[in-house]
């Protein structure tokens, strides 16, 4: 039976979300107030408007400044696992993953690698560059939600210790090694977390690349075809179904080109050709209006990303 219960979920990189005097990477990096508080501002309008339950949040340094900015806005509970590192004084680097709900956590812990890699393969997966967050959430009418928030390595070249002998193509794999290994301890825990307490699952996050790619492409590959096992697809591949051939809007501009690097992957309970099917993704929404026609007034201080919510409704 088709309820009316929906639940919103989104995914928001903030793009150097740094409160003053702090700088991040660098010590010119500063905002003054005037553009700290367009920023703030220019932040709160994307979040009202995308009107989400759930959101995962990337790219935050100041995590009291991002909690009060989504407290006001109605949600509720706020949570990160880990603190951005600071290089000297005011200096930032790494920030961290956050997730605002407007329901309560029963549960949150940050990801982290299975033990079966280093017991099985002798070998130590490398730490994540930015741990994601597992969280489960308690929704009305519908009962515990897994909720994932992640930000995989960049595309940046890792860097070299000695600059007289660094090779980008060098630094370009390492990047590329990190940010799979990565995809698939992420993939790993989901799945042992799924087998362990099955239960309505979501992904959300900035993957740093196309999941076409066949790297960040491991989080969604299909292995283990069973009923049981968790089984994540893309919620634009099940919003378009029905309209294979439409464009897909991206979510990050590089130059001129354009790329989707913003997800919302769901389990089997989101999709409609499982048995397991509870809910049906109703709308998909980019909101980009800031990369493909941007106001400066209104802009100046925006995020390079789009902004990326998913609305299912649930199938009871």
């Amino acid at each position: 039976m088709i309820t009316n219960t929906t639940l919103t979920l989104a995914t928001a990189n903030l793009f150097n979300f740094i409160e003053p005097p702090n700088a991040f990477y660098d010590f010119e990096n500063i905002y003054d107030t005037q553009a700290w508080h367009a920023k703030c501002e220019w932040t709160k309008k994307q979040i009202l408007e995308l009107d989400a339950d759930v959101i995962g949040l990337q790219e935050v340094f100041s995590i009291e400044a991002a909690e009060k900015l989504v407290t006001e806005l109605g949600y509720s509970h706020f949570a990160t696992v880990a603190i951005p590192h600071i290089e000297s004084d005011y200096i930032h680097s790494q920030p961290v993953v956050a997730v605002a709900s407007k329901y309560p956590f029963k549960h949150v812990e940050p990801v982290t690698s299975s033990s079966l890699i280093a017991q099985h393969y002798s070998i130590e997966p490398p730490s994540f560059s930015r741990p994601p967050i597992f969280a489960v959430i308690d929704v009305p009418d519908v009962g515990d939600i897994a909720f994932y928030v992640c930000h995989l390595k960049s595309q940046r070249p890792t860097q070299s210790d000695s600059e007289q002998y660094s090779h980008p193509i060098i630094g370009q794999w390492l990047s590329t090694q990190q940010r799979g290994w990565e995809a698939v301890m992420l993939r790993l825990f989901m799945e042992l977390k799924y087998q362990t307490h099955p239960m309505p699952t979501v992904l959300v996050g900035d993957m740093n690349q196309s999941l076409a790619h066949h790297v960040t492409g491991l989080l969604t590959h299909p292995v283990d075809q069973s009923l049981t096992a968790l089984n994540l697809q893309d919620s634009w591949d099940i919003f378009t179904l029905n309209e294979p051939l439409r464009a897909r809007p991206a979510t990050h501009y590089h130059f001129a080109q354009g790329n989707v690097l913003d997800y919302i992957l769901v389990s089997q309970e989101f999709q409609p050709n499982s048995p397991h099917s509870l809910a049906d993704v109703k709308q998909y929404q980019v909101r980009d209006k800031h990369l493909i026609n941007p106001n400066y007034e209104q802009d100046k201080q925006a995020s390079d990303h789009a902004f990326v919510a998913v609305t299912v409704q649930f199938v009871l």
